[in-house]
C-alpha cells in the first residue's frame, strides 16, 4: 500500500518534482487511479491510498516522463496507455486519431492534393536522406543513403499520399535490393526484391499501414476489440519485463526501468495497432497459443520479485 503522501515523497527520491497537488488533479484527470478506501475500524475513519503501490508508482514516473517530453497533459492519456496502463477507451480513440492527423500534418505541411503531396513528400524525402547520412547511426552502416532518396519517396507516397500512384523504376527497385542485401553479395541472393516484390510491398503498407488505413481501422474499431488488443500488449510487456529481471538476477535497475518505459511509450502505438491488424486478419487464436506458451516456457529463478512473477497478464 501507498499513500499519496508517501508516492510524493517516493517520487522525490527518484528526483521527480511532484506535489500532493499535482496528484489529485493528475486522479482528477484520469492520469492515475483513483485511491482505494478502506475503513480503520469503527470510530477510526477512512484510510485512503493505493493498494499496489509498484504499479502506481510506475504509472506516476510514467506520467512524470509523458509530461516532460510533451509538455502538455492532453497527450498524457494516450502515452499510458501504449506504455500498458488502463485508460479510458473513448479518450484513448480520440487521441489516437488526432495523433494521426497531427503526424499527417507534421509530414505534408497543409498540402491536400495528389500533386501537392508528391512535392511535399519530395521534399522530405531528400531532407530524410541527408539526415540519415549525417546520422552517427546511419554512417555506421556505410551506405549511401542518398541513393535511397527515390525508395524512401515511395514508401513514404504510400504512407501518406491519401491516393498514391505506386510508380516503381529501376533505381527504387535497386536501391531496395541494396538495402536488403547489404552486406551481401548479390550472387548469393540473386531472387532477392525484385520488382513485383516491392510492388506487394508497398501495396501492402498502403492497404495496412498507411495514415489513412491504420484512421479506417482505429475508428472501426470495437471498444472489446480495442481493450484486447492492449491486454494482448500488456502481456508482452509482463513478459518482457520478468524476462530482463531474470536476466539481471532477480531486479531492474531504474535507469533500465526507465528505458523500458520510454520505448513501451514510442513503440506501444505501432504494436497494439499490430494486435489490432492481426485480430482483423483471423489471428487471434494464434496470437494467444503463443502468448500462452511464453508463459509456460518462462521458469522464475529463487530471487525474483514475486510481484513480477504474477503480473503475466492473461487475456480474455
Amino acid at each position: 500500500m501507498i499513500s499519496q503522501t508517501q508516492l510524493v515523497a517516493e517520487l522525490q527520491i527518484l528526483g521527480y518534482r511532484v506535489t500532493e497537488r499535482q496528484l489529485r488533479d493528475w486522479r482528477a484527470k484520469g492520469l492515475l487511479p483513483p485511491l482505494d478506501l478502506r475503513s480503520r475500524g469503527r470510530g477510526l475513519g477512512i484510510s485512503r491510498h493505493w493498494d499496489d503501490k509498484e504499479r502506481v508508482l510506475s504509472q506516476a514516473m510514467t506520467v512524470c516522463d509523458l509530461l516532460d517530453r510533451n509538455g502538455r497533459a492532453k497527450w498524457t492519456p494516450l502515452g499510458l496507455w501504449f506504455a500498458g496502463y488502463e485508460m479510458k477507451l473513448e479518450t484513448v480513440r480520440k487521441l489516437w486519431l488526432q495523433s494521426l492527423e497531427r503526424a499527417r500534418k507534421e509530414w505534408l505541411g497543409n498540402a491536400l492534393s495528389k500533386e501537392e503531396c508528391e512535392d511535399a513528400l519530395g521534399d522530405l524525402s531528400h531532407r530524410l536522406a541527408i539526415g540519415m547520412r549525417n546520422a552517427t547511426w546511419a554512417r555506421e552502416l556505410d551506405l549511401d543513403w542518398e541513393k535511397f532518396e527515390p525508395l524512401l519517396h515511395e514508401t513514404l507516397n504510400v504512407c501518406f499520399n491519401p491516393d498514391p500512384e505506386i510508380a516503381i523504376d529501376d533505381e527504387v527497385v535497386n536501391a531496395a535490393r541494396t538495402l536488403i542485401l547489404r552486406g551481401t553479395k548479390p550472387a548469393a541472393r540473386p531472387g532477392a526484391m525484385g520488382r513485383e516484390d516491392l510492388e506487394r510491398w508497398l501495396m501492402f503498407i498502403q492497404a495496412n499501414l498507411s495514415n489513412d488505413a491504420m484512421r479506417d481501422l482505429i475508428s472501426a474499431a470495437t471498444n472489446d476489440q480495442l481493450r484486447t488488443a492492449h491486454n494482448r500488449w500488456s502481456s508482452v510487456l509482463s513478459i518482457i519485463r520478468l524476462l530482463s529481471s531474470i536476466a539481471h538476477g532477480g531486479a531492474i535497475s531504474e535507469n533500465l526501468t526507465q528505458i523500458g518505459r520510454q520505448a513501451a511509450i514510442q513503440f506501444g502505438g505501432l504494436c497494439i495497432f499490430g494486435l489490432l491488424l492481426a485480430y482483423r486478419e483471423g489471428k487471434s487464436q494464434w496470437l494467444d497459443f503463443h502468448l500462452e506458451d511464453a508463459r509456460q516456457r518462462i521458469t522464475v529463478p529463487a530471487g525474483t520479485d514475486p510481484r513480477l512473477a504474477v503480473s503475466l497478464n492473461s487475456v480474455d
